[in-house]
């Protein structure tokens, strides 16, 4: 009985001792797994934690501003731009080593325009009817800016009606430029055909017509008939005009239109020669004979698509007439463009040496013409200190 208790005694003494040591075992191995465990979750925190504060170098490129801009020049061609063209920016920095000649371009009407970073220059559909600024601004830290304004002409849709306005004998200061200023505010177009003599007497007025977007043609020197000159005389009045639009804006015109419209196979040669093709009308208002707004305005409402119509910008008594029919004629579906415009959107050509009267050749005018009576407009008037002015 002693031998069974004491045997009973010894095993519980070995089953706690077994027990100790597998505990004590346990911690330790347990100890060093868990300083692994937790070391390893350590590096992965920190390895996340620099990844996210380090710097994107490797998506990023850092640019060179180490030589910055000192002069930052942007030059639009024309202050006007038609919806659906484009044109070429002239960009000039200095110095010639800049590191960084990228600019950031800005309108002022937001998504108006689109600018590549060659500089070319897009207005976006729907921005028509505005006049915008434009700026470039430098990248390179420097905050070199450069703006300029823009006129956004409407597009042309060659399917829709459209009539080309045109007006002979000026410019006159006091009322071509009403006439332009009601062109302007309803961003429409027109052509000017002018006298080379009163081109030099109002520079300013013509230029003001080209960095509107008009088409600028020549009306002769002094309005004298062609067809009754000798062929120095009549080189000489073509020659002279188109010396006084150069002198005075810098540029010749393309087109010509004959006093009265005479014009005979020696004029068209003559003309030809210098590059100019010959440009008459299809509806004429004859302003000159009614001198009245009212019958002025009736005349022109009658137009049709496709028609070259004649006004004249000298006289006071068609400023009123103007600023009528221009908005009028829009809100009637007509699109008002340049003679060129007018041609050119219907694919045919204005060849130098050649005449027109219209876009449609069904209503053209057909052999020449003889030079028109003083019923026609060959009276002659004085407008102000610029000379002698006709039809």
């Amino acid at each position: 009985m002693k031998k069974g208790i004491q045997y009973i005694l010894l095993l519980a003494v070995i089953i706690v001792l077994g027990v100790g040591v597998f505990s004590v075992a346990k911690r330790l191995v347990g100890t060093g797994t868990n300083k692994q465990e937790t070391t390893s979750k350590a590096k992965k925190q920190e390895a996340g934690k620099a990844g996210k504060d380090a710097p994107e170098a490797t998506t990023e490129k850092k640019v060179d501003n180490s030589v910055p801009m000192t002069n930052l020049k942007v030059t639009a061609p024309q202050g006007y731009l038609r919806v659906g063209n484009s044109m070429k920016l002239v960009i000039e920095t200095e110095p010639a080593d800049a590191t960084n000649t990228e600019l950031e371009w800005t309108c002022s009407k937001k998504d108006a325009v689109t600018v590549t970073d060659q500089g070319e220059l897009t207005p976006n559909p729907g921005s028509e009817k505005n006049t915008v600024t434009v700026t470039a601004k430098a990248t390179d830290g420097s905050d070199l800016t450069q703006s300029f304004e823009l006129r956004i002409l409407p597009a042309i849709d060659p399917s829709k009606p459209m009539v080309a306005i045109t007006f002979d004998d000026g410019p006159n200061p006091d009322t071509t430029n009403v006439m332009l200023d009601a062109l302007e505010e309803n961003y429409a177009l027109a052509t000017f055909f002018c006298l080379g003599q009163n081109v030099g007497y109002y520079p300013d007025v013509v230029k003001r017509e080209l960095e509107l977007g008009m088409e600028v043609g020549t009306h002769t020197y002094s309005h004298q008939q062609l067809t009754a000159l000798s062929a120095d005389a009549l080189d000489s009045e073509i020659k002279k005009s188109l010396q006084a639009h150069e002198d005075a804006v810098g540029v010749k015109p393309k087109l010509m239109r004959p006093p009265y419209g005479a014009f005979n196979k020696s004029v068209l040669q003559a003309v030809g020669s210098y590059g100019l093709c010959c440009m008459n009308w299809s509806l004429d208002t004859e302003d000159w004979k009614t001198k009245n707004a009212d019958a002025t305005y009736k005349m022109v409402m009658t137009a049709t698509d496709g028609d070259v119509i004649l006004l004249h910008d000298i006289h006071e008594y068609n400023v009123a007439a103007v600023q009528r029919f221009v908005p009028d004629l829009m809100a009637a579906g007509f699109q008002l463009v340049t003679v060129p415009e007018l041609y050119e959107n219907r694919g045919e050509p204005l060849d130098p040496g050649t005449v027109h009267f219209r876009t449609d050749p069904t209503t053209e005018s057909s052999g020449e013409t003889t030079a028109a009576s003083s019923e026609d407009g060959a009276t002659e008037e004085k407008t102000t200190e610029e000379g002698t002015t006709s039809n």
